[in-house]
């Protein structure tokens, strides 16, 4: 397929209404065309249509935008212009977000437990709505269109036949905004949650079962657009939009049935550079097919900011994580209404892809990945409305493993749990099922860490530990049996914790690390010991942390995760808790490296490649002091040689290690060990 070798893919960003006579009035074919050009753009992703609703071609069931009325072959020569220059072509559709369709079809609208679409003025209480960009209380701009409208489903399946028909032979078909922006409550909804539960549709946002029904939901309608689109060409792909399933919640709906509904994952996240790196990780595990595409904006933070681009170390920064993780970059810009674009972005673009070009050959083998970082779709959201879900602690995980230079994916139900030192599964929900294989590896030597109580089948498999309720208490204490491993923390001076807290009991034999402490009073008491803060007062029996065994392999479980606290103390004990199950690991890489720099390693044929690349968030980056990089192997290298240059580099080996020196280093470094 046309995706396997192309690294850099484009969007233009083409949301804009038409009740101006200047919007898109300046849009030239050539301009575009010579933006790409400029760019060093392999793959072009071309608005047909977009949230406004309108359509950039001809329409019969839909309305075309204003200004390419008597202009209707326009993007169909922007087809044919990329193609003549070699680029691939992706049409872009949105999917569920459709002001125009809404506004015209009552029919079609996702309703708010108001009645009322969040367009007509009846906000959703779901955080997704409420935090929707542009949107207010009295009204939103975006009309949400709700899949489980048969005559919005028809609509759409004969809109994206009048889309294929007009632009020909295309490469791609990307859709956009396949989740639930907020919990639907239209007939259509009510009648089928009934039918198939057996009860009235709930108005609790975490509900489990209508998360659970969310998820299936989205996967079927998501679903029959690709076969929608492979029965009229199975040879173009179909990606669906995958970044709600890492920036958004349970409740959106998009999880892995969205994935099994597309050729390659991908998606578009503006979470910073650690987020970029987790991000990477999860893309590459279960993409059906690489390179997954991770995608980025030209603007900062995001496209709100119209006029305000990244600077050359940001974008270069972006574009080079994707690279140390066999990925591919989609960069997004965004068109001015009237139709034109900042040349000068592209200029700067193309000099950038210059140097990333010549690291394409390169991008082979498999990544090493020494523990995996459990990531549940179904687990991203916390029961008791807490800051604290799997996905938030495995962020912070991954932090604390890039500063120590320890080799780690990310992995899930979607992915292998076999050949991992560790698994490290934090906030599990009930909704995650993949318990017997989470049990399977430990039992047959695995090593885990788990935190929080919300799978309690989970729990009392791997340790015995029945859950028997929960604190009160929001402000909570880790209390050590020993200082060691605790730093200074002990009974009278516990660790503090802000969230709630399971009661456990052990019906079996475990080793109890740590105990609750609770402070003076509850929440629901007046008094208060210190006016400022809850003190601990009161020493509990209940364990805080444990260590068990289960079959062959050892469990270390929390009962708060300790590990998403972005504070040095707390990764220190995090860690401290990991090593125990870590006795006799040796590292597939080590180094002396600040924790400012990610190490990324692949195992190829012919030997192993390792890749650096900044996490430092600064917007300009300044060259780092000298350091060592070293990678286990068990075979003498005959070289090793920079990349793309292929200049030979000095090294040592001490039988188990091979050892280089890395100097210049800013943003990026490759080099391979032969």
């Amino acid at each position: 397929m046309w995706y396997k070798k192309n690294y850099v893919r484009h969007l233009i960003d083409m949301h804009i209404a038409d009740w101006s006579d200047e919007f898109l009035s300046e849009f030239k074919v050539e301009n575009y065309i010579q933006a790409l050009k400029k760019g060093r753009i392999q793959n072009a992703m071309i608005y047909l249509q977009s949230h406004v609703g309108l359509c950039n071609f001809p329409t019969k069931v839909g309305v075309m935008h204003k200004a390419f009325v008597g202009k209707e072959d326009t993007m169909k020569r922007l087809i044919d212009g990329c193609h003549k220059e070699g680029i691939a072509v992706t049409l872009y559709y949105s999917l569920n977000y459709n002001t125009l369709e809404h506004d015209r079809h009552e029919e079609f609208r996702a309703l708010t437990e108001h009645g009322v679409s969040v367009r007509a003025g009846g906000m959703a209480s779901d955080s997704q709505a409420k935090n929707q960009i542009f949107a207010s209380p009295k009204r939103a701009r975006y009309g949400i269109c709700c899949p489980n409208s048969m005559p919005y489903r028809q609509f759409t399946y004969e809109q994206i036949d009048e889309m294929l028909d007009y632009a020909g032979e295309v490469e791609g078909v990307f859709f956009d905004m396949p989740f639930w922006d907020h919990t639907c409550y239209c007939d259509n909804c009510k009648a089928r949650f009934l039918k198939e539960v057996g009860r009235e549709l709930p108005s609790n946002y975490n509900d489990l079962t209508f998360m659970q029904k969310k998820a299936e939901w989205m996967a079927e309608w998501i679903q029959s657009v690709t076969d929608h689109v492979k029965e009229r060409n199975p040879k173009i792909s179909v990606e669906h939009n995958f970044s709600a399933a890492i920036s958004l919640d349970t409740g959106s709906g998009c999880a892995e049935g969205v994935a099994k509904a597309c050729d390659f994952l991908g998606g578009d996240l503006y979470g910073g550079i650690l987020n970029h790196s987790f991000s990477c990780k999860f893309f590459k595990n279960i993409t059906p097919n690489m390179p997954f595409d991770y995608m980025f904006s030209r603007c900062k933070p995001g496209l709100r900011y119209h006029t305000l681009t990244k600077t050359d170390d940001e974008i270069r920064t972006e574009i080079f994580m994707n690279t140390a993780h066999n990925g591919a970059t989609l960069v997004i810009d965004a068109i001015d209404p009237v139709g034109t674009m900042d040349m000068r972005f592209y200029d700067k673009l193309g000099k950038i892809i210059d140097e990333e070009i010549e690291y394409e050959p390169y991008l082979n083998g498999e990544m090493v990945e020494d523990i995996g970082l459990y990531f549940s779709l179904m687990s991203k959201h916390n029961e008791r409305d807490e800051a604290y879900t799997n996905k938030s602690s495995l962020v912070e995980v991954s932090k604390t493993l890039i500063g120590e230079h320890i080799p780690f994916g990310v992995t899930g139900n979607f992915h292998r749990l076999d050949g991992y030192k560790l698994l490290i599964a934090p906030m599990l929900s009930i909704l995650e099922k993949d318990v017997d294989r989470i049990v399977n590896y430990v039992e047959n030597g695995g090593n885990i860490y788990l935190s929080g109580g919300d799978n309690p089948e989970l729990l009392y498999r791997l340790t015995g530990l029945e859950i028997v309720g929960e604190t009160a208490e929001k402000s909570i204490y880790i209390a050590p049996e020993k200082e060691e491993g605790f730093l200074y923390f002990n009974k009278k001076y516990p660790l503090a914790f802000e969230g709630t807290a399971p009661y456990v009991k052990a019906t079996r034999k475990v080793d109890v690390l740590a105990t609750l402490t609770l402070p003076y009073t509850r929440p629901d008491q007046f008094e208060f010991a210190a006016i400022h803060s809850d003190p601990p007062g009161k020493n509990t029996e209940y364990p805080a942390i444990i260590s068990a065994t289960c079959g062959k392999g050892r469990v270390v479980w929390s009962a708060l995760p300790i590990e998403a606290i972005d504070y040095c103390e707390y990764r220190e004990i995090f860690m401290g808790l990991l090593r125990p199950m870590l006795v006799d690991y040796k590292p597939s890489f080590k180094s002396d490296a600040p924790d400012t720099v990610e190490i990324t390693l692949f195992e190829e044929t012919d030997g192993l490649r390792v890749n650096l690349i900044t996490v430092d968030e600064k917007p300009y980056a300044k060259e780092i002091a000298p350091f060592t990089v070293s990678v286990k192997t068990d075979k003498k290298p005959t070289k090793v040689i920079s990349l793309p240059k292929k200049e030979e580099l000095d090294f040592d080996f001490d039988g188990e290690y091979v050892t280089v020196k890395v100097e210049n280093f800013k943003i990026y470094n490759m080099f391979k060990i032969v």
